[in-house]
Order: C-alpha cells, then structure tokens, then sequence
C-alpha cells in the first residue's frame, strides 16, 4: 500500500519559542492561536521561567493534547535565557519568539514560509504588527499605550544601510513579527542573558550588524498581536539603562567590523551613531533650554568651566544658543 504524504509534511518546519512567566493564564489562548494557523508544520517549545502560578499545569494538558507542543521547565533566569533555552531545542528551519501572552493570526506561518521560499535572500521576515486591551482583542491599535491607529513602523527591504538606521533610533518591530532563518541564529548566537529587557531590539541590531537582509511581509493576515495587560513587562520596567547597554554594544560591533577591515561600513556605522547622539543632544536641550540658561546666569556667563560642561553636554551650538538666548534675556531684564 502507497503511503500519502501530506504537503506540509515536506515543507520547512517552524519553531515556535514561547518564553513563559507566570503567564499560565494565558498558555491555552496562545497554543490556540498555533493550532488555528493555515499552516499546520510548527512546533512548539514553552520555556517555563520558574513560574509560581499554574504554567506547569496548564503546559502539560496542552502537550498531552498536541504531540507538537513540548515543555520544559528552568530555573527563573529572564527573558533572553528562556529565548536561548528554546533555541537549543528548535528542531524547525524558521524560528518564531511568541510570549506566552501574544498572540497571531491565523495566516501568519503560512505567509512567511511562502516568503522565505520566494526571497531565499532573506533573513528575518517581519510583518505588521497590533496591540490589544486584554479581553478586548477586537479593537487593535498600532502603539503600546492604544492610542493610535496610525502605522508608524518603517517598511525594510535590504541590508545594511535599509535596516541600521531604523533600528539604531529605536525598535522597529515586536519580536513575534518576525520570523528569523536558524541559519542566521547560528551564525549570530544567542540572546545576551544580561538583557531582561530590550533584548529583541539588541539582538535585531546585532543580527543587522551581522550582515542580516530584512524584509518586510505586507500582509494583512499575517499580523502578530501583542496583549496589553497590568502584568505585562513592558507596563512595569526602567529601559533607560539597557538602552546605554544597547548602544556600547553597538560602539562594540562596530569596532569587530573595523578589525575584520570593513572600512566603509564601519565609517557608515559610525556616522549614523553620530547623527543619532546630534539628534538626542538636540532633544536633550530642547527639553532643558530654560534650565540650561538659567545655569549660565547663575554662573556670571564668564565661567568657562560651567560652558564647556554644558557643551559637553549638549553640543558647542546648542550651548551658545543658550548662551545668547540668556545674555539677550539679562540685557533686557536690565533695561
């Protein structure tokens, strides 16, 4: 008797790596939102994080239910180390990062393969991407806080010079957007285990620094959805220093590129971190123009210490903008 192999059978398989932290709640809804997919040829790999709630009981009925579900369990170690975790267990050619309280549509997998086949150039496929109020998955927005509709994420194709200077002014995209080629995670590694968060953003900057071509998926069935609730970590962590992390990183593997003897883009990376730090100087001085003056008032305008401090601060222009806009005030004042 000939055997009939199902299509997708032979096609790419997809790991999906759902990082889980006392979010049992939500497992079911998730695990849900894969075995409604279009394309049926996934995995999924649920990295509980020391959870204290019911994860590991709601994990284990749904592996019992789906012999594609796996589960295992860690010590609580972040986010990155659950992500490096599942990716040591991918079996799958595509890999996906899915939070255990995020969802996708039905049509995604499907798409991206169908991508990936057609541009066997790409690296990273990315879709759109929507925020929804819990319990109110029908109304979805484009912004975190869900106020907007507006679409405010860049459309890449490419590279280098399409993909890093989106990315190095901020995160372009929600992890479970993309879908990543394992070829590429082999060849870039592993999340940094340091990062509890941002730890998308700077491995989408290391993987761009690395040589990745992404792509953008314009399909609107292919949209990931991202839950937004009290417990989320989003709603309760400081960024401000793993930004600065995020940037000596990058100062990092720009100087990996020099000692590899990529002048050019080495001299292109570099110009686009000076362009950046103009731009936050900019920013910086705006928010704190009347501040500024006030400091050059107080210290007489002939202290020279206190000016190369707050040039050093803000940019030689912007301090002598100050400079004048405060001498300007005091001479009018005494008049």
């Amino acid at each position: 008797m000939t055997q009939v192999t199902s299509p997708q059978s032979v096609e790419h398989k997809v790991s999906v790596i759902i990082p889980c932290y006392n979010y049992g709640r939500f497992l079911e809804q998730t695990i849900e939102s894969l075995r409604g997919q279009s394309y049926q040829n996934w995995e999924a790999i649920i990295v509980d994080d020391g959870s204290t709630d019911d994860s590991e009981e709601v994990a284990e009925r749904l592996v019992v239910a789906d012999p594609r579900v796996r589960y295992v369990h860690q010590p609580n170690a972040g986010t990155s180390a659950a992500k490096n975790a599942g990716i040591r267990l991918a079996q799958g050619d595509y890999l996906l990062f899915l939070d255990a309280d995020d969802l996708i549509m039905p049509a995604k997998l499907m798409a991206h393969v169908r991508h990936f086949k057609e541009n066997p150039h790409v690296d990273i496929s990315y879709s759109r991407f929507r925020y929804f109020e819990d319990l109110r998955a029908n109304r979805l927005f484009t912004k975190l806080d869900l106020t907007s509709t507006e679409e405010w994420s860049k459309v890449i194709d490419g590279r280098y010079e399409a993909a890093f200077p989106v990315f190095v002014r901020g995160n372009n995209m929600a992890i479970h957007a993309a879908v990543v080629r394992k070829s590429l995670i082999e060849k870039v590694g592993y999340f940094d285990v340091g990062m509890r968060a941002l730890e998308d953003w700077d491995y989408w900057l290391r993987c761009i620094l690395r040589g990745a071509h992404i792509s953008f998926l314009d399909d609107p069935q292919a949209i990931a959805l991202t839950r937004v609730h009290p417990a989320s970590a989003t709603q309760k962590l400081d960024f401000s220093s793993y930004i600065e992390t995020i940037y000596e990183k990058v100062a990092q593997e720009a100087a990996r590129i020099r000692a590899e003897g990529d002048e050019r883009f080495y001299g292109f990376v570099m110009r686009e971190m000076e362009l950046l730090e103009k731009k936050n100087r900019n920013r910086s001085f705006k928010r704190k123009k009347s501040e500024i003056q006030a400091r050059i008032r107080l210290a007489g305008f002939l202290d020279g210490g206190e000016l190369l401090r707050i040039a050093r601060d803000f940019g030689y222009l912007n301090c002598a903008r100050a400079y004048f806009g405060a001498l300007t005030k005091h001479n009018i004042k005494d008049k």
